[in-house]
C-alpha cells in the first residue's frame, strides 16, 4: 500500500511539472504567434485544401506561406511545374556551360565555331520556348491587370 502511495505521489509531481512546463510554453507561444481566423466559402475551402494537399502541406501551413509569398510579390506554384521549371534552369545551365566551353575551345584552336555556336544557341530557344508555355497568369494589385511572369 505505501508504494502504491509513493508511486502515485511520484505521478502525480511529474504531471504537476509537466502542467507548469505546459503553461509556461504556451504563455511564451501566445506572445510570439497571432492567430487569425478567416471565413471561406464551402467551395474556397475545398479548393485551398485540394491545392494544400497537392503541396504535401496542412491547410493553415498553405495560407500561411501563400499569404507571405503575396506580400512578397512572390508566387507559389504548384510542384509539378516548380519542378519543370527547375529542371528547364539546370538544362539552361548546362547549354551556357557546354557554349563556354566550345567558345574556349574555339579561341585556343584559333579557328571559327559558329556552326556549333548556332546549335547552342537553338537549343537554348528551344528551353526558352518551354519556360515561356510555363508563365502563369498573375493578378497585380498596382495596375488591376494580369501579368505573366518570364
Amino acid at each position: 500500500m505505501l508504494l502504491y502511495f509513493l508511486t502515485c505521489n511520484a505521478m502525480n509531481e511529474k504531471q504537476e511539472k509537466r502542467k507548469a512546463y505546459m503553461q509556461e510554453y504556451l504563455a511564451e507561444y501566445r506572445k510570439k504567434t497571432r492567430e487569425i481566423k478567416i471565413t471561406l466559402s464551402n467551395k474556397d475551402y475545398e479548393l485551398i485544401k485540394r491545392i494544400a494537399e497537392k503541396q504535401g502541406l496542412k491547410t493553415s501551413a498553405y495560407i500561411r506561406i501563400a499569404a507571405m509569398e503575396q506580400s512578397k510579390n512572390l508566387y507559389l506554384f504548384p510542384k509539378d511545374i516548380e519542378e519543370q521549371i527547375t529542371l528547364a534552369v539546370r538544362n539552361m545551365r548546362g547549354i551556357g556551360n557546354n557554349i563556354n566551353q566550345i567558345a574556349r575551345y574555339c579561341n585556343e584552336q584559333k579557328f571559327s565555331c559558329t556552326d556549333y555556336l548556332e546549335n547552342g544557341f537553338n537549343l537554348i530557344k528551344i528551353i526558352e520556348k518551354e519556360i515561356k508555355n510555363l508563365r502563369l497568369p498573375i493578378y497585380c494589385k498596382k495596375c488591376k491587370k494580369k501579368h505573366f511572369i518570364s
